[in-house]
C-alpha cells in the first residue's frame, strides 16, 4: 500500500477516497445496531446538535454573539478537544492541517496557512482572521497568526476550534479575508484541579506543563498554565549549499550543504482567564526562539541565524443582555509583538533586527430582536496601532495607524423556509483611507434536515505594517501602497442525513485585484505595489460521522484551480488537498487509537518548478480515561517516513524545503483534584 502511495498524488486521492469509501460502507451497515444497543448521548458528540444549539452551549458567551452574528452561509468545521487528543495534535497548524481545504507551509522559521487557492511561500497568515475567544490575534507587524511552536495557547487548553471559511469582513473587517477561525479555550472547571504533564518527543524535544483551573465558591471559573518547551531540532541538507554542487551559491560553509544543530525551539508560554457573572478577563504570552537552518535572505549558509518572536495580549470582554429584545458583547484588548532577529551575512558579519508594535482597541457588538421574523446585528470597532517601529543595522523608523469601523447585518425571514442576509461594512484607516465591504447571502431549507446557502460579496486586506513602512538597505517603503481587494460568491449545500452523520459541499468563485506584489524597481531596490488580478475556482466536501460506541470518522476533499496575476498556476497552491481521520476506542474504552491521512497534489515553485505531491499518515494512542490520575498519548507524525517538500520563498536560495520525516511524540499527565 505505501509503495502505490508514493507513485503519483491520483492514486494518493483514489487511495483516501476508496478508504473513505469502504470505513463509511462497513461502519454503516453496522451503525444501526450499534445505535440501538447504545442510545446514550455523548455529550462531546458536536454534531449531533444543531449549530445554533451548539454555539449557545455554555461553553464561551462571546462566541454565541459572534455566531449569531456570523450566522452566514459557510460550511462551518469543528475541532473538538477529544479531536485533538485523538489525533496527537500538538500545535494549532496540526489542528488547521485537518480542516478541509487548509494547509501549513513551513519556510523553516515559522508555520503559515495556506487555502482557498491562496499560500504564497514566505507570505504570513494575513489572509485568514485567528481569534482566541473573539481576539483578533493577528499582530501589528506582519498580520500574523502564529500557528506553530510560537502559538499563544497549548493546545490541552482547547475545547474546539471553529473554522468558517468565505469572507467574514462584515463584522470582522480587515484579515478575514479568506476565513475565520475562532479558538474557544477551556474553563477552569474543565480541569477541577492541577493538572501537571510532561512529554518527550523526536530531535530532543521536551516540554513540561502545570495548569491550575478550578469554579471557585463565588462561582468565579479560573484557569492559569504555563508550559516550557526546549527541542534541539534536526539538521538538514540543502543541495543548494553543497560545495559539490554544480551551480553553487557562494555564500556556503564548509559542511557540504548539511545545516548542523540550527534548528532549535525554545518557547516558555502563559495563559490565564478568569470568568464571574459576565466578564472574562484572559491573557497570554509567548516567546519563542528558533534557529533558521536554510540560509534565507543571502545570510552565510550554516551560521547562527535566529528568530525571537514575543507575543501577548489582554482582553476584558462582556456578555450581557440588555433587555429581552438586545443582547451585546463588549471588548477591550491590548497587544504586543516583538520581533527579534539576528543574521550571519559573509560581507558585514552578524547583523540585528528589532521590530515592535502596540496596539489597542475596543468593540461593542449588538443582536437586536425587536421585530418579528427579523435579526439586527450592528456594531462598532477602534483600533490603534500607536507603536509600529522597526530597527536594523541601516536605519531605524517608527510609525501609527489607526482604524475606525462601523457594521451593520441584517438578517429577515422571508418565510419558515427562506432567510435574506444583507449587510456592511464601513472601515476608515489613517493609512489607506475608507472602505466599504457589503455582502448579501440567501438560506434556503427545503427540506428540515437540507440547507442551502448562497453568498455574494466583497472584502479587502489592509497592507501589514512590515508591507508598507519597512525599508533596509535594499528594500524601500511604499506609504502609498493600498489594500487588496476580492469578490466572493459561494454555493454551499448541508444535508443531516441523521442525528449523527452530516454531509456538506461548497462551490466558490474568488476574484483578487489589486494584489500586494515585490517587485524589483528601476533603482534596483525592491519596494511592495499594488498590481494584478487573480483568481480561484474550488470545490470543498466534507462528512462527518459519529457513532455511539464511540467510532467517529471525518472525511473531506478539496479542489482548486487558482491563476496568478500573469495568467499561470499560483504559486505553492495544490489543486487538490484529501484528508482522512478515523478514531475509535479499543480496549473496553480504555484506548483510543487515531489515524490520519493527509494528501497533497503537486505544486508550482517560485522558479516554475514542481514540488511533488505527497500523502502522510499519522498515528495516535491515547487514554481515553484517567488511571488514578494518570493519562498518557502516543503518537507518530509521518508513520511511513515520507521524504517530501514544500516550496521555498523567493528570498531563498532553494527552490524546495525539506520536511520532517517519521517522529514521535510522548506525553503523561496527571491531576490534582
Amino acid at each position: 500500500m505505501y509503495l502505490l502511495i508514493k507513485r503519483n498524488f491520483r492514486l494518493q486521492t483514489a487511495l483516501i477516497r476508496f478508504m473513505a469509501l469502504i470505513t463509511v460502507s462497513l461502519l454503516l451497515s453496522t451503525g444501526q445496531a450499534q445505535a440501538e444497543a447504545g442510545k446514550a448521548s455523548n455529550p462531546s458528540n458536536l454534531i449531533t446538535l444543531p449549530l445554533e444549539q451548539l454555539l449557545d452551549m455554555d461553553v464561551a458567551p462571546a462566541s454565541k454573539i459572534a455566531r449569531q452574528i456570523t450566522d452566514a452561509p459557510s460550511a462551518v468545521s469543528i475541532v473538538t478537544s477529544d479531536d485533538i487528543r485523538a489525533y496527537g495534535y500538538r500545535t494549532l497548524a496540526d489542528i488547521f492541517n485537518s480542516l478541509p481545504g487548509l494547509y501549513t507551509p513551513y519556510d523553516g522559521s515559522v508555520l503559515t496557512m495556506g487555502g482557498r487557492g491562496f499560500g504564497r511561500p514566505g507570505d504570513y497568515t494575513g489572509r485568514v482572521l485567528l481569534m482566541i475567544d473573539g481576539y483578533a490575534t493577528n499582530d501589528g507587524l506582519y498580520d500574523e497568526a502564529y500557528i506553530g511552536n510560537d502559538g499563544l495557547l497549548d493546545v490541552e487548553l482547547i475545547e474546539r476550534v471553529e473554522y468558517v471559511p468565505g469572507s467574514g469582513s462584515v463584522i470582522y473587517g480587515n484579515n478575514a479575508f479568506f476565513g475565520i477561525i475562532n479558538i474557544i479555550t477551556k474553563n477552569g472547571s474543565d480541569f477541577n484541579g492541577t493538572q501537571v504533564a510532561g512529554e518527550v518527543a523526536s530531535h530532543g524535544g521536551k516540554k513540561g506543563r502545570v495548569t491550575y483551573g478550578r469554579q471557585l465558591d463565588n462561582g468565579a471559573n479560573v484557569l492559569l498554565s504555563l508550559s516550557i518547551l526546549n527541542n534541539d531540532g534536526r539538521n538538514y541538507y540543502y543541495p543548494a549549499f553543497n560545495n559539490n554542487a554544480s551551480g553553487q551559491n557562494p555564500n556556503f560553509a564548509t559542511n557540504h550543504g548539511v545545516a548542523s544543530n540550527l534548528d532549535f525551539d525554545r518557547a516558555p508560554r502563559v495563559f490565564g482567564k478568569v470568568e464571574f457573572e459576565g466578564w472574562t478577563a484572559e491573557g497570554g504570552y509567548v516567546s519563542r526562539k528558533h534557529d533558521n537552518p536554510t540560509g534565507n535572505y543571502g545570510s552565510l549558509f550554516n551560521a547562527l541565524t535566529w528568530d525571537w518572536d514575543t507575543n501577548g495580549y489582554l482582553s476584558l470582554k462582556n456578555d450581557s443582555v440588555l433587555s429581552p429584545k438586545l443582547k451585546a458583547s463588549s471588548q477591550l484588548y491590548y497587544g504586543y509583538y516583538l520581533d527579534r532577529t539576528a543574521i550571519t551575512y559573509p560581507a558585514i558579519g552578524f547583523a540585528h533586527e528589532h521590530n515592535r508594535a502596540q496596539w489597542a482597541g475596543g468593540d461593542v457588538k449588538f443582536v437586536g430582536d425587536w421585530f418579528d421574523h427579523q435579526k439586527l446585528v450592528f456594531g462598532a470597532e477602534y483600533r490603534n496601532d500607536f507603536e509600529i517601529s522597526f530597527h536594523n543595522n541601516f536605519g531605524a523608523s517608527q510609525f501609527s495607524r489607526t482604524v475606525a469601523s462601523l457594521y451593520g447585518q441584517d438578517e429577515i425571514s422571508l418565510t419558515d423556509q427562506l432567510k435574506f442576509n444583507a449587510g456592511g461594512r464601513y472601515d476608515q484607516s489613517s493609512s489607506t483611507g475608507g472602505h466599504l465591504s457589503p455582502r448579501v447571502a440567501l438560506i434556503y431549507n427545503p427540506f428540515l434536515q437540507t440547507t442551502i446557502m448562497a453568498s455574494y460579496g466583497s472584502i479587502y486586506r489592509q497592507p501589514s505594517a512590515y508591507e508598507q513602512f519597512y525599508h533596509d538597505a535594499t528594500a524601500i517603503s511604499n506609504p502609498n501602497l493600498g489594500p487588496e481587494y476580492v469578490t466572493t460568491t459561494e454555493l454551499v449545500v448541508q444535508q443531516q442525513f441523521s442525528r449523527n452523520m452530516r454531509l456538506s459541499g461548497s462551490l466558490y468563485h474568488y476574484q483578487a485585484r489589486d494584489l500586494i506584489t515585490n517587485v524589483t524597481l528601476p533603482s534596483g531596490m525592491t519596494g511592495n505595489i499594488n498590481a494584478g488580478k487573480s483568481h480561484t475556482n474550488g470545490l470543498e466536501l466534507s462528512l462527518e460521522r459519529i457513532w455511539d460506541n464511540g467510532v467517529r470518522l471525518h472525511a473531506s476533499y478539496a479542489h482548486q484551480i487558482a491563476i496568478s496575476p500573469q495568467g499561470v498556476d499560483m504559486v505553492n497552491s495544490p489543486d487538490d488537498l484529501g484528508k482522512f481521520n478515523l478514531s475509535f476506542p479499543m480496549l473496553q474504552n480504555s484506548v483510543r487509537t487515531g489515524f490520519e491521512l493527509q494528501a497533497t497534489s503537486s505544486s508550482v515553485t517560485e522558479l516554475r518548478n514542481t514540488a511533488a505531491g505527497h500523502t502522510i499518515a499519522n498515528l495516535t494512542f491515547s487514554s481515553d480515561k484517567s488511571y488514578n490520575g494518570f493519562r498518557a498519548a502516543f503518537s507518530v507524525r509521518n508513520l511511513f517516513d515520507r521524504q517530501y517538500v514544500t516550496v521555498a520563498p523567493a528570498y531563498m536560495v532553494q527552490d524546495t524545503l525539506p520536511m520532517e520525516g517519521r517522529n514521535v511524540w510522548l506525553e503523561v499527565d496527571y491531576t490534582f483534584k
